[in-house]
């Protein structure tokens, strides 16, 4: 009986290991949808022949996005806010060269930047704001991005005034069968910070008015 436990357990434990593996490797290739790859290189060519000079700060934003998001392959569980951040910065620079006055951005960040957050948690839900709120829009409209300290916590927020969601498309946001909704990269978001830090994310939205997706991290769980 000991040897079964011990052969049951070892097999458990390799299929965790396993599903963790895919999971991240599926987590990293949804960061970098081959459509965002194919669009940038082609805004950079077009530039090429009207302002060299644009060319060469977008090329320069996306070798840093792709510069980061792989070195973010080799990170620990947490890396400075401020690295985020600047993979989020890179990758709104580039859509705002795209679609110019669709996508406003405001920052509203009130954190020391030295704060230790889960790699790849802010740029995906930006993504998911910009593509499936704001650029569903003829008009655009605005992403905020809320970065603020409350009571042994800290709160993230993204906001979007894009075409909102109802009730029954926010139920099925979070669910694992629910991927025809919205990117793995969300889901996978949600399932890592669950697991981190009891909590995933929140979602709030109203169809036709926008969406805000936040998650809190307790000073209790974050390393400094």
């Amino acid at each position: 009986m000991e040897l079964k436990y011990r052969a049951w357990s070892l097999s458990s434990l390799k299929q965790a290991v396993n599903e963790r593996l895919r999971i991240e490797a599926a987590y990293l290739q949804a960061q970098i949808h081959p459509h965002f790859l194919f669009n940038t290189l082609n805004s950079i060519m077009a530039l090429s022949e009207i302002d060299t000079e644009k060319m060469r700060e977008l090329g320069e934003a996306f070798t840093s996005y792709l510069r980061i998001s792989f070195d973010f392959l080799t990170a620990g569980k947490l890396v400075p806010l401020a690295r985020e951040l600047q993979l989020v910065e890179n990758y709104v620079y580039i859509e705002q060269q795209r679609f110019e006055e669709r996508l406003q951005v405001a920052w509203e960040v009130n954190v020391d930047m030295d704060v230790l957050i889960p790699p790849l948690t802010i740029q995906p839900l930006v993504e998911n704001a910009v593509r499936h709120g704001i650029l569903k829009l003829s008009k655009g409209g605005t992403v905020r991005i809320r970065i603020e300290r409350q009571a042994e916590a800290v709160r993230f927020s993204v906001i979007d005034t894009g075409i909102g969601m109802d009730d029954e498309q926010i139920s099925k946001l979070l669910r694992p069968a629910g991927k025809e909704y919205r990117g793995i990269g969300l889901f996978n978001t949600h399932s890592r910070l669950t697991q981190l830090y009891g909590q995933g994310l929140q979602i709030q939205s109203k169809s036709g008015e926008g969406t805000t997706v936040s998650f809190t991290i307790p000073d209790s769980f974050r390393q400094k």
